[in-house]
């Protein structure tokens, strides 16, 4: 396992050359949100402020970005690192995702790798884009967490510690999705997306109930996890673009729903 991140690591560094070599387009934006859902669960609530810089080569291929999430109150904190690539509507993302708020299984400590005691996640996706080539609006995604606290979130100890150790392992939870826009003009979007999550390599069915343990980091069984249904409206104020979105998500698998209410504020 430890070889394959080195791999995915080897293969982010070498693909992402190209933008080091003859970056010139520095990206910028910001958003204010009243949730943060992320794959049927909500990650974050009350006010939200997320923020993305980014830098990318000449063709927009390769993009290497810094993304960041708070709640005003400060219940809610995350800091991620990400490299992207995409060509003719394939994208492939790395992502290490730092969710630092309290409560996160882990120690809360940035430099922390160690399985057992890391609050990171390293998430790496796959997506094409069929309106790219085919001008059709769908959007289809396969993303599964390679290494990190996905290991079935095991009892801890008031350090974080998983107790179990010889017990614990990666369970690669997986999220696919199929994404897509129903309607778009010059003021409105009309968008809609079905999403499910599993466990590559879960738990036998009878450690999980014994341990209290879900099949997989989205859900306590496999099953359809994110619907979404969302409007946004282009709003432009002079030369200045304030889209304002309106969104619901259904997790049917945990029987909830929650519905956000996301502006964003700067684009550069």
């Amino acid at each position: 396992m430890k070889k394959f991140i080195l791999n995915i690591l080897c293969l982010a560094t070498v693909m992402s050359i190209p933008v080091m070599a003859q970056a010139q387009k520095l990206h910028e934006s910001a958003s204010l949100e009243s949730s943060h859902l992320w794959r049927g669960l909500e990650v974050g609530n009350g006010l939200i402020l997320n923020n993305d810089v980014s830098i990318t080569d000449n063709n927009g291929h390769f993009k290497l970005g810094l993304w960041g999430g708070m709640a005003v109150d400060g219940d809610y904190k995350e800091a991620d690192v990400y490299f992207n690539f995409n060509h003719s509507g394939f994208n492939l993302a790395v992502w290490d995702l730092w969710n630092f708020s309290d409560g996160i299984p882990g120690n809360g400590k940035y430099f922390v790798w160690t399985a057992d005691r890391t609050s990171h996640l390293t998430d790496v996706a796959l997506s094409y884009d069929f309106g790219v080539k085919c001008n059709f609006p769908l959007t289809l995604t396969w993303a599964t967490l390679v290494q990190g606290r996905d290991r079935g979130e095991l009892a801890r100890d008031e350090r974080g510690h998983i107790i179990d150790t010889k017990d614990a392992k990666n369970i690669y939870s997986t999220f696919v999705q199929a994404a897509y826009r129903f309607y778009d003009s010059e003021k409105w979007a009309v968008d809609g997306s079905v999403g499910g999550s599993f466990a590559l390599d879960p738990y036998d069915k009878d450690f999980r109930e014994a341990n209290n343990l879900n099949n997989n980091l989205y859900g306590k069984h496999a099953g359809v996890t994110d619907v979404r249904l969302g409007a946004t409206y282009k709003l432009k104020v002079g030369n200045w673009n304030l889209p304002v979105t309106g969104q619901m998500m259904w997790n049917p698998e945990a029987s909830k729903a929650y519905f956000r209410v996301a502006v964003n504020l700067l684009d550069l």
